[in-house]
């Protein structure tokens, strides 16, 4: 049995018909010129050749019905009377002329591929689908050494990269008071250092004269800043300490007089712990 090799795709799904004797005359040329340079594929084509000697065999044959049979000796008389009429040659030619064309079967290897029916066709498309699922295969194979290949890359570059040291970075989610249900947000903070991002939502514009004002409690409240929302009611605001955040329990958010107070003196708004 001669090896898989890659194969014009053209080629590759005329070759079953090829050796059926099934192409019109410029496929066949076609065919029959790429095999000729081809010496692997020739070597393929005679594989397939052993298979399609075997078709008529492949299924133990069944006579075809009568009328089918008589229509076929019919057309063949016809054609070998056709013959002798119009070439005019010797008796030789005429008794060569009376016989069935053939083409690559012989005549009772056509009733029997006839009586075949289904069994005959699927063993036909056998071939093709082979042919099909073996180019698939190539390109499905050569599709895994570029995935591998990538894989490998994007390894490297992971390797590569540089190593930091583990972030203490800690998220704590915020919630609203029953004064504002609808506030939420939070907290992005580094427990060790004294400062952290707030993001906050659902907290409607104030009244001129008025601001939120966010305190860190520990004990006493501290402010760590004010805070103005947008017509959304969002806002993001760095707030800032002495003293480290994770050294405070809770935080609040209050509406306090423009400019702040120096302890919570209105609504609390937020209130969550750290």
């Amino acid at each position: 049995m001669s090896l898989k090799v890659d194969m014009d795709p053209r080629i590759e799904e005329l070759l079953p018909f090829y050796v059926l004797d099934a192409l019109s005359d410029d496929e066949k040329k076609l065919v029959e010129s790429y095999l000729a340079e081809h010496p692997e594929a020739r070597s393929q084509a005679e594989d397939l050749r052993a298979g399609a000697s075997a078709l008529p065999y492949a299924v133990s044959p069944v006579e075809p019905p009568p009328h089918v049979k008589e229509a076929l000796m019919n057309r063949v008389a016809a054609d070998a009377g056709a013959r002798q009429r119009s070439s005019g040659r010797d008796s030789s030619s005429t008794r060569a002329a009376a016989e069935p064309v053939r083409r690559g079967l012989r005549l009772e290897d056509i009733f029997r591929v006839l009586s075949l029916g289904a069994a005959a066709i699927a063993i036909l498309w056998a071939f093709v689908l082979n042919a099909q699922v073996a180019r698939l295969r190539n390109e499905i194979a050569a599709l895994n050494e570029q995935v591998a290949s990538q894989s490998q890359s994007l390894d490297e570059l992971i390797r590569n990269l540089p190593q930091s040291e583990q972030s203490d970075v800690i998220t704590v989610s915020l919630k609203g008071t029953d004064v504002q249900p609808r506030a939420q947000g939070q907290l992005i903070a580094d427990p060790n250092e004294t400062s952290a991002v707030l993001v906050i939502s659902g907290l409607p514009p104030l009244e001129p004269g008025k601001t939120y004002q966010v305190w860190l409690i520990g004990g006493a409240p501290v402010s760590a800043g004010l805070l103005t929302v947008d017509e959304n009611g969002q806002s993001v605001l760095i707030i800032t300490s002495e003293q480290a955040i994770g050294s405070f329990n809770s935080l609040g958010i209050s509406i306090e007089p423009e400019g702040g107070s120096e302890q919570p003196t209105g609504d609390i708004v937020v209130l969550s712990e750290l």
